[in-house]
């Protein structure tokens, strides 16, 4: 028979493989044309912004979008918003049914399809 700590600890792992489980799809991937590991969604390949001739990873169907916080021009997904990240304290042009992740091999959170 399990006494209320084993059960208070089981639950506490159960979750915590839960919570890293549903949370591990974020991935760091090499951009080739600023050779830097960047943090992107698992369909994204290197593109130009058109707009400032810089090499981003951004999904195929993404186009230039202002962030209107940050006032830069990022490649987003055409229906993309401005979202707030508690955890880089910025916000981010994401899908609206994007979820917030977590890439396991450097640690940082970012919205991902």
């Amino acid at each position: 028979m399990m006494n209320g700590i084993d059960v208070v600890r089981t639950a506490v792992l159960v979750g915590f493989g839960v919570v890293f489980s549903a949370i591990s799809h974020a991935e760091t991937k090499f951009n080739p044309y600023t050779h830097q590991w960047e943090d992107a969604a698992p369909d994204a390949v290197p593109r130009m912004n058109p707009v400032t001739g810089k090499w981003e990873l951004a999904s195929p169907s993404s186009v230039p979008s202002l962030n209107p916080y940050t006032h830069q021009i990022e490649l987003a997904p055409a229906n993309s918003v401005a979202r707030f990240n508690p955890y880089t304290k910025q916000f981010e042009m994401a899908p609206p049914d994007a979820k917030l992740e977590r890439n396991t091999q450097t640690g940082s959170w970012h919205y991902t399809r």
